[in-house]
């Protein structure tokens, strides 16, 4: 059994906006972890980070982080074409590793890291916080226990941006676009439930384009999928797109409420009876990914059955195939080499 009364002791690689959310949540909301340490590639940020959430160490060089040995457990939260580099460093100094969503920009970076996380014995998965929202479990449940089928999933993930060079949304050299920034949630909801109910994924058909003349990525993509399950899955950097996900089956209208991808609130009506699946979140929702992580950790377990490494495996594979058809399989490469240079504060 776990050792809760252990709190997992959390890195977290990389201090932007995302950083600021998971540290918030770790500090506020989290059963079962805390925040240990804090790394980029400038001291002064990493300090101004620490002083503001309150790490009890903060490094300019993501190497000393990863030797430090009070670290259990580490967050990538740089921008995705950057992961490669530190889930390699910190693997290798055998910390248990959550990566930001997308994981990768390509199949083969996660199986070589996947791979090297097996060997060292510890966990790598990626944090796709939906999946984890117990709303959303107890919805699965449900319409496992009761043998339902699903016939259709329809989810859409779009804001609009102004055209920004300065944007990574924007810039092709990293890694930008709608499939890999937001188009990585609506291809997770659509294989993890074909997982669950026993249904294969097709081969999608998909349609990429870019509505911003001066940009060179996908700003707006859709893989449709033609099986036992159908699927219209949508993305896009320049336009709002609508915001729940309706899953259809026989006699069944699931609706996952505003920002879906925060499933909070699931409506469902079957056979002309109307129910509601609600669990508030206490935090900002990064709690419930967070502490499924750390127990894992707690449990002494390096497999997940709520993040499945296959649905990453299958959700990295489906984005790198339409991106490379579509003609955007530039953005599939990795990025530059992240400097791990710097200095240490305690």
């Amino acid at each position: 059994m776990a050792n809760t009364d252990k709190a997992v002791r959390w890195g977290i690689a990389g201090l932007g906006n995302i950083a600021k959310r998971f540290a918030t949540a770790l500090n506020n909301s989290s059963k079962y972890g805390e925040l240990y340490a804090v790394a980029a590639r400038d001291l002064d940020r990493a300090e101004q980070f620490s002083e503001a959430f309150k790490s009890n160490v903060s490094y300019g060089c993501y190497e000393d982080m990863a030797r430090d040995p009070n670290v259990d457990a580490v967050y990538i939260a740089t921008i995705h074409p950057y992961h490669y580099p530190l889930v390699e460093l910190f693997l290798t100094h055998k910390k248990h590793v959550f990566v930001e969503k997308p994981a990768f920009t390509n199949l083969q970076d996660w199986l070589t890291m996947k791979a090297l996380a097996t060997r060292n014995e510890v966990l790598l998965l990626e944090a796709m916080k939906t999946v984890t929202f117990p709303a959303y479990q107890e919805l699965k449940h449900y319409l496992v226990k009761n043998n339902l089928q699903l016939t259709s999933i329809e989810a859409s993930f779009g804001n609009e941006h102004q055209y920004d060079p300065e944007l990574s949304i924007f810039n092709p050299n990293l890694s930008g676009g709608a499939t890999l920034d937001v188009g990585v949630y609506g291809l997770w909801l659509y294989c993890d439930l074909c997982k669950s109910l026993g249904a294969d994924v097709p081969e999608p058909a998909v349609d990429m384009s870019t509505l911003v003349t001066q940009s060179y990525v996908d700003t707006d993509t859709c893989f449709t999928f033609t099986g036992q399950i159908n699927g219209k899955i949508s993305a896009s950097i320049v336009k709002n797109l609508p915001r729940v996900a309706i899953l259809r089956g026989e006699q069944l209208v699931i609706t996952i409420r505003d920002k879906w991808w925060n499933p909070y609130i699931i409506d469902v009506e079957y056979q002309g009876e109307l129910f509601t699946i609600e669990h508030p979140a206490t935090g900002n929702g990064f709690e419930f990914e967070i502490d499924h992580f750390s127990l894992l950790i707690l449990e002494n377990k390096t497999e997940s059955d709520t993040l499945l490494p296959a649905i990453t495996t299958q959700v990295q594979s489906i984005m790198e195939f339409g991106l490379i058809n579509a003609g955007y399989g530039y953005l599939t490469q990795r990025g530059g080499s992240c400097s791990l240079n710097g200095k240490l504060k305690t």
